[in-house]
């Protein structure tokens, strides 16, 4: 970690600690505004840094950007705090069996909850209750955005809510994380309608989310932040976690993040294992692994793990072309699942989808594709996830 990056860490530390810190005066903070900012951590760190005792020390512009980051996410937090009510309300009085997860579950335990920003709330349905919950939403003003494969978003105020009929979809590598969590709705407890996880069992499932953010991107702070924070609230029994992550043979990767967890912030158990790399990794490329990216690495990575060489005209080939097995996974090509005949009518689709929605990602994600650079990166964070158990 750079001297920046072990700031960050510091700050998070004394936010997860309610521990008042004394600022440092040799820090760049627009450099840490920057940082944070790419980790969805600038409300956290404005809790921190807005009660230090020489807060005056902040630059006022980078102190505004920090408090206006806070600001916005209270408003956000009260928004979806609403929106998350209404939709318990709807579902619990049609008898809809409903789980919130992740940060709509979790939240709360922060020490201040509207500084821990949330994209959009996560919600477990069963298959079955799909379509009364789509019809139900979309009666009462929510917009049915997708509806493909197992994840169908609904937005309302601008506020965008997932519906899962699956926790976890997929694999990596060896890891067959949607068998290993298929059953997440018989480790709930129900009051009526409205289930929660057990807080094992989801927080194997916050593990088991970070590996998944590895294999297509990369995670950030904030979700080693999400563990911190349910160590420190919930009873949480480490061996129990390891037998919920030991059928998709996460135990290796477990080990290594809880011990990451351990040295940033005391919470949990510390292995013996490196973590160095690890820790470099979670700091450098923000929340979810696609700040200042190296698209190109990611894919060739992937097609490095499928036994392809790498090469430039093959992978790109095989992006305009891809096979049935990978269309069907992606959430906005669903409709594919257990029709493969429909491929060629995919192929185009994904093309067309590409060309009006994601552009730039596409054209970022493919430009260095083939160039000898690219390549070395690949092998590099592919020797990276066999060492931590991905492969």
């Amino acid at each position: 970690m750079d001297s920046l990056q072990n700031y960050l860490i510091e700050i998070c530390s004394a936010y997860l600690e309610k521990r008042q810190v004394s600022l440092s005066d040799d820090v760049d903070y627009d450099g840490l505004y920057r940082l944070a900012n790419a980790h969805n951590l600038s409300g956290i760190v404005f809790c921190v840094i807005n009660t230090a005792p020489n807060s005056n020390i902040v630059p006022k512009e980078a102190f505004k950007r920090f408090e206006n980051d806070f600001l916005e996410a209270v408003v956000r937090y009260d928004f979806q705090s609403r929106q998350i009510a209404e939709i318990d309300a709807l579902c619990s009085g049609a008898g809809i069996r409903h789980i919130f997860f992740k940060g709509a579950a979790i939240r709360d335990l922060f020490p201040v909850p509207e500084a821990r920003a949330m994209g959009d709330a996560d919600m477990l349905i069963c298959l079955p209750d799909r379509n009364r919950v789509k019809n139900l939403l979309t009666d009462n003003g929510f917009v049915c955005e997708n509806s493909n494969g197992n994840v169908y978003d609904y937005r309302k105020d601008s506020l965008l809510c997932e519906v899962h009929t699956k926790i976890i979809s997929g694999k990596i590598g060896e890891c067959d994380l949607e068998t290993a969590f298929e059953d997440a709705t018989a480790h709930a407890v129900f009051d009526g309608a409205c289930g929660k996880l057990d807080d094992n069992y989801h927080f194997a499932y916050l593990i088991a989310h970070i590996a998944h953010h590895f294999w297509f991107y990369g995670a950030g702070v904030k979700l080693i932040l999400d563990l911190a924070v349910m160590l420190k609230a919930k009873s949480i029994d480490i061996e129990k976690v390891f037998e919920y992550l030991k059928p998709c043979k996460l135990e290796t990767f477990a080990k290594i993040i809880l011990t990451v967890t351990y040295n940033w912030f005391g919470c949990g158990q510390a292995f013996d294992v490196g973590t160095d790399s690890a820790e470099v990794f979670l700091l450098s490329y923000g929340a979810f692994g696609n700040a200042g990216r190296n698209k190109s690495a990611v894919i060739t990575r992937k097609e490095l793990e499928d036994g392809h060489s790498g090469s430039g005209f093959g992978t790109k080939l095989r992006l305009l072309f891809p096979s049935y097995a990978r269309v069907k996974n992606i959430p906005y090509i669903r409709f594919i699942d257990g029709r493969p005949y429909l491929l060629p009518a995919a192929w185009v689709y994904r093309i067309y989808y590409n060309l009006r929605y994601r552009r730039k990602f596409a054209a970022d994600a493919t430009k260095n594709i083939g160039s000898d650079d690219t390549k070395k990166e690949a092998q590099r964070e592919l020797a990276f996830f066999e060492e931590i158990g991905l492969l």
